[in-house]
């Protein structure tokens, strides 16, 4: 499934209808027996027992975490209180609301964010009304001065605050100030904003300094969205990290596509740092020039070899993924709906400038379709990998330690974190 968002302007945003599959995801209610609910609690209980030796597994015995982590409701809701709600999940980039009233909505975890200039700075509001809980605004994004629910016309500023409350004068002891969208705690960095749902995380940016100083010639925050294409995917979230971090299979998926330039067997992935991994490829020797050539301008800064030469793989823990290029940087935002459907939104992010290239059109139709290509070849077999995951035949798999360190990486994060409540 492909989106297209084009920008909408307005004045007042008001709310779209519904989707007829809406991206939500959050407990549901109940109707398990006792006995049923006790099986579920005994089971998670035996799975985070098998996941324990994970957090310090020795990466010579690497191996895949048992199928079950890739399919159990349960574990699910255990990463999403302990590894999604308590961490920093990256939801946009400054290029999406350059300017005062742009705004884009996103539902991640049960929660309708909106992402928002006030003309100040960036925020991210619940788009959900203070008053009966109706979204301010539908899903998409736009331009506009003030948001209003349909429900009532309460109406409130870009920066949340609560502007009017038609015919609440009369109303016992109240006052509209106090009654603002809920402001998720959210910080910008390298032009990524990211927000942390349960507001109680340490600060990012000193976490991903070592990262903003390998991206600084990049200048991450003057890129331009270029193409963004949107899939709804029958698989777990740990695969879609899984796949992104490692070049192993170009042997197999990528086979006509990144083999021929960067082969798999000169791929690595260096020691994780706390908060974010990187891996690398090298191109085949005797296309060092032609793998970077496809038709965009490369970013100007680029001062030593090895940028010009980029072939990197980032993953902020959780799940951001940015792949950095000479002439691009792809970004993947996950949506983790429920153990095995996640909503993943690729973007391709260039230089400033890019958009007045000659046959700008033409060269951007040329590279969608190659990305298109490249994303359908990932989630053909990732498909295949949830489906075998249910079979009662399979284990854990044997973990190339080279090639796939940084799936040994996730699985120590992962592990970590649910084991640890």
């Amino acid at each position: 499934m492909l989106l297209s968002l084009p920008a909408v302007p307005s004045l007042i945003a008001a709310p779209l209808l519904p989707a007829t599959r809406p991206l939500r995801a959050g407990p549901l209610a109940s109707s398990h027996t006792v006995d049923e609910e006790q099986q579920q609690r005994s089971e998670l209980h035996a799975l985070l027992k098998s996941l324990e030796p994970y957090a310090e597994q020795p990466l010579e015995d690497a191996t895949t975490l048992p199928p079950a982590a890739y399919t159990s409701t349960a574990l699910f809701e255990r990463e999403v209180e302990t590894i999604f709600r308590p961490g920093w999940l990256c939801v946009g980039h400054v290029c999406q609301v350059r300017e005062k009233g742009d705004y884009v909505t996103l539902d991640l975890l049960g929660e309708l964010l909106l992402l928002v200039n006030d003309g100040t700075r960036l925020r991210v509001l619940s788009r959900v009304c203070t008053h009966r809980w109706a979204p301010v605004v539908g899903e998409g994004r736009g331009t506009c001065k003030a948001f209003t629910c349909p429900f009532h016309f309460w109406s409130f500023r870009l920066d949340g605050s609560c502007i009017k409350a038609p015919l609440m004068d009369d109303s016992t002891a109240f006052d509209a100030i106090e009654h603002p969208l809920h402001e998720y705690r959210s910080e910008v960095v390298d032009g990524f904003v990211y927000v942390n749902l349960d507001g109680a995380a340490p600060p990012l940016s000193s976490q991903l300094a070592g990262m903003s100083q390998r991206l600084v010639s990049w200048r991450p925050d003057e890129m331009e969205s270029y193409i963004e294409l949107t899939y709804d995917c029958p698989f777990n979230w740990k695969i879609v990290v899984e796949t992104f971090m490692e070049c192993y299979h170009h042997l197999g998926a990528h086979e006509a596509t990144f083999e021929p330039n960067f082969p798999a067997k000169l791929s690595w992935t260096e020691d994780a740092r706390p908060a974010w991994t990187v891996g690398h490829a090298k191109p085949r020797p005797g296309r060092e020039v032609s793998a970077f050539e496809a038709g965009l301008p490369r970013f100007p800064h680029l001062e030593t070899e090895a940028e010009r030469q980029a072939f990197a793989l980032y993953n902020v823990f959780p799940s951001q993924l940015l792949h950095a290029m000479p002439d691009r940087v792809l970004w993947f935002r996950l949506q983790p709906l429920s153990a095995e459907r996640t909503v993943v939104t690729t973007f391709c992010l260039v230089p400033p400038g890019t958009m007045q290239m000659e046959d700008f059109e033409a060269t951007r139709d040329e590279q969608r379709e190659l990305m298109d290509k490249i994303n359908r070849e990932d989630i053909a077999v990732n498909e295949m990998q949830q489906v075998g995951a249910r079979s009662g035949a399979v284990r854990p798999g044997k973990l190339n330690s080279k090639l796939e360190k940084a799936l040994w990486q996730l699985n120590a994060f992962v592990a970590r974190a649910v084991c640890a409540h």
